[in-house]
């Protein structure tokens, strides 16, 4: 019996990898970026992780990443990143990367799907939980919250760390010898892509960015009467907020103060002609800040798209592959 013990012990340690990984020095900033970016410097030069083989397919290994989130919180159980890594087993030396950011809520089930088929195509994914998802959800039922809420300062502090949780992955990835940093990207699906967006325009790393179903102007996203904002909206009307008032409070989250950083030579936009969610407009200001981008348009609403998943996944697979004029 012992020695079944120990043979499973050695087997746990043999999938388990554990190691440090180097943080990528931010690049030079100039005004009037440097006070609006300096929330989301990370000071440290390398952080620990662990890697946990899941299953060892035949194309594609799966494997479970955790990190410790640049930011440190009063949830505990916040303070640690979980992800899910999908590693193709190809003959590239050295293969696209992305991080896929996910949707506000539901399941993530199909999300999980969208890794393993971007993995069959070559593509290294990383799935991370932002703030306050899934094993980062409190198991104190006082201290739970939404990433998204009614408190526009925590909000705004949630959005914060996803991005530097999301550079952190990003530094996760550059520090692998299997992966191609000059096609490393993002790849984020509704607030995922807000996040993506946000992310691209502080960390000029990431050299392929796809977003879909996403926008900017997030106060009139807020403002929109959707299902989705309905109580936020209720909430600054009952409080008298205005949209510019929002947009004030909102500057330092906001896609579109960051955008003039983004090449758009970068970007791919894939929305909904009819999405209720995010409003045209707004995909639209993020598209014209990014100096016009490629973006495709699909007749659907914002969770209709799903039933063009088949194109869209083979968009963003093309553009993340595709290696970026430096």
């Amino acid at each position: 019996m012992k020695y079944a013990i120990l043979l499973l012990v050695l087997l746990a340690q043999e999938t388990t990898e554990k190691g440090t990984a180097r943080v990528r020095p931010s690049l030079s900033v100039e005004a009037p970026f440097t006070d609006l970016l300096a929330p989301y410097e990370i000071a440290d030069k390398e952080f620990a992780y662990e890697l946990k083989l899941l299953k060892d397919g035949a194309k594609v290994a799966v494997y479970e990443l955790t990190y410790p989130s640049p930011i440190q919180t009063d949830d505990v159980e916040n303070n640690t990143v979980w992800a899910k890594f999908w590693l193709p087993k190809n003959d590239e030396k050295k293969r696209p990367a992305v991080v896929l950011l996910h949707w506000l809520g539901g399941s993530f089930a199909a999300l999980e799907m969208v890794g393993q088929k971007m993995a069959d195509d070559g593509i290294a994914t990383l799935m991370i939980w932002m703030p306050h998802y899934g094993k980062r959800r409190s198991k104190d039922p006082a201290k739970r919250e939404e990433m998204i809420n009614t408190d526009f300062d925590r909000t705004a502090a949630n959005l914060r760390q996803a991005v530097l949780d999301v550079r952190r992955a990003g530094d996760w990835l550059a520090s692998r010898k299997d992966v191609d940093r000059f096609r490393l990207g993002l790849m984020g699906i509704s607030l995922g892509s807000v996040v993506g967006a946000l992310t691209a325009g502080v960390d000029p790393h990431f050299m392929r960015i796809v977003l879909v179903i996403g926008g900017g102007d997030l106060a009139a996203v807020c403002m929109n009467d959707s299902k989705e904002t309905r109580k936020i909206k209720e909430k600054l009307e009952a409080d008298g907020t205005t949209v510019d008032e929002l947009r004030r409070k909102l500057k330092g989250v906001e896609p579109l103060t960051f955008a003039p950083r983004v090449d758009g030579s970068r970007v791919l936009m894939i929305n909904a002609e009819n999405d209720e969610v995010i409003p045209k407009a707004c995909t639209e200001k993020l598209w014209e800040a990014y100096a016009k981008p490629k973006i495709s348009w699909y007749k659907s609403t914002h969770t209709g798209i799903v039933l063009a998943l088949g194109q869209v996944l083979k968009e963003a697979v093309e553009h993340l592959k595709t290696r970026p004029l430096i």
